[in-house]
């Protein structure tokens, strides 16, 4: 059962809801929106568990920087990237196409504070 709301997250993935929150209170003030109109809480909270349980749920990102030529495996990465985030409550097309918010909220969830809040869940879970 996927999380509705942050009080169904344990301790660890709440954590990775701040950092979330956070960041959709930075895209609210810079796109002048209400925080809702990015995401709703159900979406952070789901791609939370959802990365909590499988953690390589939608990882198939290129790192910025990453100059190495692999143009097939990046849009082949792509387009599981983009029907995995699609699968998530609330993401449509626009939230999971490469420049969408999906993508942002999974550089997010993929900082290493973050991984680790994921990785420390995942452990008490087992």
């Amino acid at each position: 059962v996927m999380p509705r709301d942050p009080e169904q997250l344990d301790d660890h993935e709440f954590q990775a809801f701040v950092a979330l929150r956070a960041w959709r209170l930075r895209r609210k003030n810079e796109l002048e929106v209400e925080p809702y109109k990015i995401c709703q809480n159900r979406t952070l909270c789901e791609l939370i568990r959802r990365k909590r349980n499988e953690a390589g749920f939608a990882s198939g990102q290129i790192s910025e920087g990453d100059t190495t030529d692999i143009a097939n495996d990046e849009s082949h990465d792509e387009t599981v990237v983009e029907e995995e985030l699609l699968s998530v409550w609330g993401v449509g097309p626009s939230k999971a196409a490469k420049d969408g918010f999906g993508w942002e909220m999974l550089d997010v969830l993929g900082s290493d504070e973050n991984v680790q809040h994921l990785e420390f869940s995942r452990q008490m879970k087992s």
